[in-house]
């Protein structure tokens, strides 16, 4: 099968824990997704809430150096995309397409030309905050509810000038509705769900149904995320919850921007999903359950293929 993931964390883990690409007991490594025909993977350096200024920025240097070392040692099986070119020139040679991101705007610290030196280093999505405030704005667990701060407002401009994805996920909702009027290409969610689930975490993480409409009348993208507490509540958060997740969607008219963001590596995900190798296993189970092979392919695939083609 093909795939195409949005969002994952493995590549910070290697860092932190001594592990590799190549092998290793998280939920991704090139063993494990190697039975996929065409598989692309967004990595993302996720920048920690704690970490501010010259040490977010060090920490990402850090984790970037990693992430182009695996690919170095793997080079026969994984290939850095910085262009819709190198995008397929990885799926021709049945390479993995790997798209370096980061995950928390922190890594800027203020500074707008520090944007210029993330594009230099292959970073092309760039997901504003993570769950508290940093220079861009305010995340979705922040005491503070304001929106994009003035030097937000630059970030987000600059990024879509630059080709650079402006990633909404774990952004608080005045903040994605300041993202929607400041910006006018497409812009993602790379890992989110929607708000059909009752919990504190979820309540404040996933997508309303405005902000999935908003999503689909820009040809933006939202990937699916696989983690437990988004999901749903009290162990309901397999594959059953996934298809809920599809469903509501699907009736809000988002077919052609649903993808996946798993969070693997990020999260705690059900038993059943715990890994990039049960993809096959996710995916027979949604088509069993009502959702037709065309529709399994624009999520599984095409639709965030057909993204990255388009906007990078």
């Amino acid at each position: 099968m093909r795939f195409f993931d949005f969002h994952c964390d493995t590549i910070g883990e290697c860092y932190l824990q001594n592990k590799h690409l190549a092998r290793n007991d998280l939920h991704i490594d090139l063993q494990k997704s190697s039975s996929f025909a065409s598989y692309g993977q967004v990595l993302a350096i996720w920048i920690p809430d704690e970490k501010r200024g010259e040490a977010a920025f060090t920490y990402y240097q850090a984790v970037r150096d990693c992430f182009y070392g695996e690919c170095a040692e793997n080079a026969e099986r994984i290939l850095p995309c910085k262009t819709a070119a190198d995008i397929e020139t990885a799926f021709f040679a049945h390479k993995v397409a790997a798209v370096l991101a980061v995950e928390g705007g922190a890594v800027l610290g203020g500074d707008l030309e520090k944007l210029d030196g993330l594009y230099h280093d292959g970073v092309r999505l760039m997901t504003l905050t993570w769950n508290d405030t940093n220079e861009i704005g305010n995340g979705c667990f922040a005491e503070n509810k304001g929106g994009l701060t003035d030097f937000g407002k630059q970030v987000v401009q600059k990024m879509q000038n630059m080709h650079m994805l402006v990633d909404v996920s774990h952004l608080n909702e005045r903040g994605f509705y300041d993202v929607a009027e400041y910006t006018e290409k497409p812009f993602l969610a790379s890992h989110s769900d929607a708000d059909i689930v009752n919990n504190p975490y979820a309540k404040a993480r996933n997508l309303t149904d405005e902000q999935i409409k908003i999503l689909t009348e820009r040809n933006g993208l939202i990937g699916i995320n696989l983690c437990a507490d988004f999901l749903g509540n009290d162990g309901q958060t397999g594959a059953d919850a996934v298809l809920r997740h599809i469903s509501h969607f699907l009736n809000l008219g988002a077919e052609n921007i649903l993808s996946f963001g798993c969070d693997y590596d990020g999260c705690t995900v059900h038993p059943s999903l715990d890994g990039i190798e049960n993809t096959p296993y996710l995916a027979d189970y949604l088509l069993q359950h009502g959702i037709s092979e065309k529709t399994l392919q624009k999520i599984f695939f095409e639709n965030g293929y057909r993204f990255l083609i388009a906007n990078l």
